[in-house]
């Protein structure tokens, strides 16, 4: 059950964001700099992103642990892995400082800075906090995610006061992080450029067990098909009882590349996989229509995702750059709001 942070709690993030925002972090950093703390095992390093040195956009971007990092390397592969913009927010995960103008913010984040008795003026000087998780609309964080958000940047304060970029140097440009590393009482510590643990964005290929289902695939009939297969965000913020937060629903399609015709589409929410739910209509397409000859896939994401199934029924699995039907298919949901 969500729970809402207390003024104090506001406070202490406030406190510590407004000391950063006077180092200007954004005239040594470029967004793709990483910092990375260290507080303990190295899988749950934390990693900055410092917004603003083009001068449009400030702000610091939080990720936590290697699932944070893997998801701030979707963003920046986004282009090279052929993802639409509006997928890759929707699986973003992390907690991301703004500073930016007031028409930015909603009620309840003005409410918060006039209790706290901050006043702001112009463009890119309203302090606010975002949190993001997949499947979800952008939301205030809540309680929790204030006091995790409240120590980062406390550490980083830490971080940015030792960082000099004339005695410390970091070969961002080739996988390296400025990393601050603290020791178990968090008074000492180690500082200095370090490797990155990883610097591809890892997608895990989805492996059915199912050995009923793996030997009625082996023998199933064929069919002359050739499918696109796809999941797709339409951007829509869904609120209910069962959700802490606007839920953000994917799509996941199916359809004929021939004839442009839906085969098959299920809207997944949060709680559960739009690439799970794809390969569980790809299944039930094969057990009804039989084997087809190919299918057409946009990313190497969802080609993970269908890799065991297509391997199992020697279906020939075809990446291109645009999925034309599928494609026509959402345009038109978009355009009667659905």
């Amino acid at each position: 059950m969500r729970k809402e942070a207390s003024l104090e709690q506001w406070r202490v993030l406030y406190e510590a964001a407004t000391r950063i925002k006077e180092r200007k972090p954004w005239e040594k950093f470029w967004d793709m700099d990483l910092i990375g703390i260290r507080d303990g095992a190295e899988e749950d390093t934390v990693f900055f992103s410092i917004l603003g040195r083009g001068g449009e956009c400030y702000g610091i971007t939080v990720y936590e642990g290697y699932e944070g990092l893997n998801s701030f390397l979707m963003l920046t592969m986004q282009q090279k892995m052929n993802l639409s913009l509006m997928y890759t927010m929707s699986r973003q995960r992390n907690l991301t400082c703004y500073w930016g103008s007031r028409d930015e913010l909603t009620n309840k984040q003005r409410a918060i800075i006039k209790e706290l008795g901050y006043k702001y003026r112009g463009k890119n000087q309203w302090l606010y906090f975002m949190s993001f998780e997949p499947g979800y609309s952008p939301y205030n964080m809540d309680a929790e995610e204030v006091r995790r958000m409240g120590i980062y940047l406390q550490d980083l304060d830490v971080a940015l006061q030792n960082y000099d970029p004339e005695n410390v140097n970091v070969d961002f440009e080739n996988g390296n992080m400025l990393l601050l590393s603290f020791g178990k009482d968090k008074k000492t510590w180690e500082f200095g450029p370090a490797p990155l643990p990883f610097t591809d964005f890892r997608f895990g290929n989805l492996m059915l067990t199912d050995e009923e289902v793996l030997a009625d695939l082996e023998t199933a009939s064929r069919c002359d098909a050739v499918l696109e297969a796809d999941v797709s965000v339409l951007g829509a913020s869904v609120s209910g009882k069962e959700y802490d937060r606007p839920a953000n629903p994917a799509l996941s399609l199916l359809g004929d590349a021939q004839s442009g015709v839906m085969i098959n589409f299920e809207m997944v929410g949060p709680q559960d996989d739009p690439i799970v739910m794809l390969a569980e209509i790809l299944i039930g397409f094969i057990f009804q229509y039989g084997v087809p000859k190919e299918i057409m896939v946009s990313n190497v994401i969802i080609e993970a995702g269908l890799e065991q199934i297509c391997d199992i029924c020697n279906i020939r699995l075809r990446r291109v750059k645009r999925l034309r039907g599928l494609e026509s298919f959402v345009e038109g949901m978009k355009r009667f709001g659905i």
